[in-house]
């Protein structure tokens, strides 16, 4: 169960989610003055923050905090009759439901976004683990937490049939938030996701693998929403730790998804995308062991950071394909490589006279 911080000054809004809530398990604290809802979150320290207010900016225009502790969520809660936008904050993750909505929704949206800080915080207590010299190493590494967390998520909220959709949901909104965040123009993720179904057309991959594909690309660096922004944008060489850190958004990404959307097939095209054919890369996979999903991934993914990058040099579409296909065998896997170089050959155009 979670605790939460229920904002709100309107018991009309507030009291029938806090019976939700605390029926079934979930310690709620109620901040009452929108506008000091931060003084309260300091000395009760949730895991996610719900907000039913009828203006977002009462929340919003407190400063939210962040830094390098990854912060709660916040999920506002409207009425119909609200007027409701994307809210969108560097700092924290920003989620909303509209009422009326059922009951297992709200329980599973505070789930889905309390579990996903409980594995980013305890990953970051993995990461530091690792790095501290007086320390053991988690058994396993990230593959074992990632299999303990998920096996964790099984046991859900009681009592009721909670539904997968807005796990799916929270797991879309928190790649897309990553994504927000991230040294590339936006849009990022959809590009890879149309390169990505590119390649797969041009391998003529089967259909029934092509929608975890797709999915994986759509959320490959979810795993990045633990990481500072300022890591995410430096314009300088990272030092070793923040590239250690860098480089741990794959196997974090997987093992958020395998705890929300349950897919090892999504999970595993994410946590191997950065994976060299030549067993130069994160995690020292090579050649037909890396699952292809994770390769066109890898393909797609590096085409367009090339070519979009707002950090480094960016560079022209023909260019950047020239790097991958000079790594082509290497870095690269040969068949996905010339795949998307097809997929992004001019089509000469047909002049039909009549």
């Amino acid at each position: 169960m979670a605790h939460v911080l229920l904002v709100g000054d309107a018991k009309s809004r507030t009291h029938g989610l806090k019976s939700i809530l605390a029926m079934h398990g979930h310690a709620v604290t109620p901040a009452r003055v929108p506008s000091r809802w931060r003084e309260t979150e300091r000395t009760s320290a949730p895991e996610v923050v719900v907000a039913a207010v009828e203006d977002p900016g009462e929340v919003l225009r407190v400063p939210l905090g962040g830094g390098r502790v990854f912060a709660p969520a916040i999920l506002f809660v409207h009425q119909e009759q609200d007027a409701v936008r994307d809210h969108f904050a560097e700092e924290r993750l920003i989620d909303q439901l509209t009422s009326p909505f059922p009951a297992e929704d709200l329980l599973a949206r505070v789930d889905a976004l309390a579990r996903v800080r409980r594995i980013v915080l305890r990953q970051d207590r993995a990461e530091a683990a690792s790095q501290a010299p007086s320390e053991r190493p988690l058994p396993g590494g990230w593959r074992a937490l990632g299999s303990r967390v998920a096996a964790a998520l099984r046991h859900r909220v009681p009592s009721y049939e909670i539904p997968s959709g807005p796990y799916h949901e929270v797991a879309s909104r928190v790649a897309e938030w990553s994504d927000r965040r991230d040294s590339f123009d936006p849009g990022h993720a959809d590009r890879v996701t149309a390169f990505s179904a590119m390649i797969a057309e041009e391998l003529g991959m089967p259909d029934a693998e092509v929608g975890a594909l797709l999915r994986a690309a759509l959320l490959h660096d979810i795993g990045k929403i633990g990481l500072p922004v300022e890591v995410l944008r430096q314009v300088s060489p990272l030092d070793d730790a923040q590239l250690r850190l860098l480089r741990s958004h794959a196997d974090r990404g997987a093992a958020i998804l395998r705890a929300l959307e349950g897919d090892d097939a999504v999970a595993s095209a994410v946590r191997f995308h950065h994976e060299h054919v030549d067993g130069s890369g994160y995690n020292g996979r090579a050649g037909e062991s890396i699952p292809l999903s994770a390769r066109i991934l890898a393909v797609a993914e590096a085409y367009d950071a090339m070519t979009t990058s707002r950090v480094r040099k960016r560079l022209s579409p023909y260019a950047a394909m020239g790097i991958i296909k000079e790594k082509r065998g290497s870095q690269w896997d040969a068949r996905c490589v010339d795949a998307l170089a097809q997929a992004l050959k001019p089509r000469p155009e047909t002049l039909v006279v009549s």
